[in-house]
């Protein structure tokens, strides 16, 4: 059963979204950012629907500010007293228990999606650091599809690391177990978790590739050493594919994988060649 993210039309993150979705690598963190902007959601909701007075902002300012203590007391406080370490923290003494819970259920997510807000961010400038501004007359595609380029894998798997570690409190700590915005945090750890394995699965499978691609730029040169025709090489590199992987399993060159045991079309073998300056 695949999970869907939930659909985002409170007023609350309106802004929010409007502000996220203008960033070019807003796509790939899509369903994330819904999560955390869902969770964000639900706790003004709980907070302004209490009589708690005009001390509210300054209740999730200062418990983000100190969520880590908090959190570090929380864990260990036997009485799981969550509640009480946020209007220690926050200088909330009015503040519920449901209430102060919403809030630092809030200062969780507004960390998680702080960690994926900078990696778009430092992303999209590294881009272009290159040059001394970006260019403004392109087309946004055109723009988002050059800045996706230039993401580096290990670095967008440790932005969803991040976004991971901000939310786990809300499913580990004792006194939250029974709340209802717990499930959604919970949804949204394991949508990062297999977005990093997808993303991990896509490295592995880029460097089978890479493996094979090589094994064919290096016999289509040995080809041509040899004097063949060029117009004959990208022919006999496919047939020369086609022997490899036809093998016994036990005798084919280590670059052939599962990835790769399929041959190629002696078209995309000359687009391999042609793009290596092979031909």
């Amino acid at each position: 059963m695949i999970d869907h993210p939930p659909t985002l039309h409170s007023a609350f993150t309106t802004g929010l979204i409007d502000y996220l979705s203008a960033q070019p690598l807003y796509e790939l963190c899509r369903e994330q950012l819904a999560y955390v902007c869902d969770l964000i959601d639900q706790c003004c909701l709980r907070i302004q629907t209490g009589d708690i007075d005009s001390d509210l902002s300054s209740m999730c300012i200062k418990t983000t500010m100190h969520e880590e203590t908090i959190f570090q007391y929380a864990s260990t406080d036997n009485r799981a007293r969550l509640a009480h370490w946020v209007r220690q923290y926050s200088n909330c003494y009015s503040a519920s228990e449901r209430e102060a819970h919403a809030a630092y259920i809030m200062a969780c997510a507004v960390k998680a999606l702080g960690a994926l807000a900078d990696w778009m961010r430092t992303t999209d400038q590294e881009a272009w650091s290159h040059v001394a501004e970006p260019p403004t007359d392109w087309p946004w595609d055109l723009y988002c599809q050059f800045v996706e380029m230039q993401v580096d894998p290990h670095e967008r798997i440790e932005a969803l690391h991040q976004y991971v570690f901000y939310l786990e409190p809300i499913t580990s700590l004792p006194c939250l177990i029974i709340d209802e915005l717990r499930p959604i945090a919970d949804r949204a750890i394991k949508n990062a978790i297999r977005s990093k394995g997808g993303i991990i699965s896509s490295m592995e499978r880029n460097k089978d590739i890479s493996g094979r691609d090589a094994a064919i730029v290096h016999q289509g040169r040995h080809y041509l050493a040899s004097r063949m025709p060029e117009r004959n090489v990208a022919t006999a590199v496919h047939a020369w594919l086609k022997r490899e992987v036809a093998k016994p399993p036990k005798e084919r060159p280590e670059w052939i994988t599962l990835e790769t045991q399929k041959a190629l079309t002696r078209k995309s073998v000359e687009a391999i060649l042609k793009r290596d300056f092979v031909l």
